[in-house]
């Protein structure tokens, strides 16, 4: 059964393996190194019950359990910093320079599956003992990872209006619960700790939700697309009732003359900042942002207060300069925004964006004017 196992695991992994490697680039991503260690997790495990039935004297099973118990440690991590790392991408505003800090358990369970498997091979008197530790230890650290995994998830799902990444956090949130139940029953029933098959599922659970999303977000500047945008619209303005919103309509300054300049290259790199910018501000405000073409972008909050539009502009701006300053630049970035207040339940969201957009077009205006009188 293990041997049909592995056997499926592999006609999975493998073009998963295969495409991330030629994607991405290299060998050694944290996505390639979930697949191999999974893996390598089912592979060990089936080594594990070779030996202990055919009883190889030149061999000592103790060696392989510890190397199979190692391999479930390392492929839990991995695949916890892969669902880590994709809710950064998409939801947290700031990398976080303590992620090594989820690593500190497994590391210090690595120490103790190597000193238990050592005295397991000594002391043969409490061999059962030590066992059950070692057994307890690793089902203890495993569901370490599905808890805190599963909590990323949950904070993800409530707080991103982006409707791809709140599928991806909630379809994790529940793959956790379900692993953690597994794992639950299986060490209650069968006093073991089996998770390859799971998780070798959830990461072609994963590797297919992350091509769903491909087709909804905008690959240059790295917010939704109009199709996206479109979606939202009729999912929380048309279908269902809302409390209002500001919609806020954004336009990159002298984009034309950045082009002209410095070229397209150039251009480009001007939407990626001002989307990377964009991004982070509506993960922090809890608001959704789309790239409606061109340099032209729309943030929709769901707000009453325009105080807290008017602050949300300001973070854009400020945030704009911020990243510039830590840039090689030879331009200056900047945007001009125009709102309008979407009253509850209101359905002609089209025609309210189109107001943003004249609203915009005026401060656009008002900026050349005032530059005019600076000059003169």
């Amino acid at each position: 059964g293990k041997l049909w196992l592995l056997l499926f695991s592999t006609l999975m992994l493998m073009p998963m393996l295969y495409n991330n490697i030629k994607t991405e680039g290299r060998t050694l991503g944290v996505h390639a190194i979930a697949i191999i260690s999974v893996f390598f997790t089912m592979l060990m495990r089936v080594i594990v019950v070779s030996v202990s039935c055919f009883n190889f004297d030149y061999l000592n099973p103790y060696i392989f359990v510890l190397i199979w118990q190692l391999s479930i440690l390392v492929a839990m991590v991995a695949v916890f910093y892969l669902v880590l790392n994709e809710l950064k991408e998409k939801f947290l505003r700031y990398s976080n320079t303590n992620d090594w800090r989820y690593i500190v358990p497994g590391l210090f369970e690595a120490a103790l599956l190597v000193l238990f498997n050592f005295h397991s091979m000594l002391m043969d008197d409490k061999k059962e003992v030590i066992d059950a530790a070692t057994s307890i230890s690793l089902y203890f650290i495993v569901n370490f990872y599905v808890i805190v995994g599963a909590w990323l998830c949950y904070k993800s799902y409530l707080y991103n209006l982006d409707f791809d990444i709140k599928y991806i956090a909630r379809k994790h949130f529940f793959y956790y619960l379900v692993l953690g139940i597994a794992l639950f029953v299986q060490q209650i029933v069968f006093d073991d700790v089996e998770v390859g098959f799971s998780l070798a599922a959830f990461l072609f659970f994963n590797y297919m939700t992350r091509s769903r999303t491909l087709i909804s977000q905008d690959p240059l500047s790295g917010v939704n697309n109009r199709v996206s945008f479109s979606k939202y619209i009729n999912n929380v303005f048309i279908s269902r009732e809302h409390s209002g919103a500001y919609i806020v309509f954004i336009d990159i300054d002298h984009f034309k003359q950045i082009n002209d300049t410095y070229g397209h290259i150039e251009g480009d790199e001007a939407i990626s900042l001002v989307g990377k910018t964009l991004k982070s501000i509506a993960g922090e405000h809890n608001a959704f942002v789309a790239r409606m073409g061109g340099d032209e972008f729309v943030l929709i909050t769901q707000t009453q207060n325009e105080e807290d539009v008017q602050r949300i502009i300001q973070s854009i701006s400020f945030e704009l300069e911020e990243r510039l300053i830590f840039s090689d630049k030879k331009y200056d970035v900047s945007v001009s925004c125009g709102y309008v207040y979407a009253k509850p339940n209101s359905k002609n969201i089209k025609e309210l964006v189109s107001k943003a957009d004249k609203q915009m077009y005026k401060e656009k205006l008002k900026k050349k004017g005032n530059q005019s009188d600076a000059v003169v």
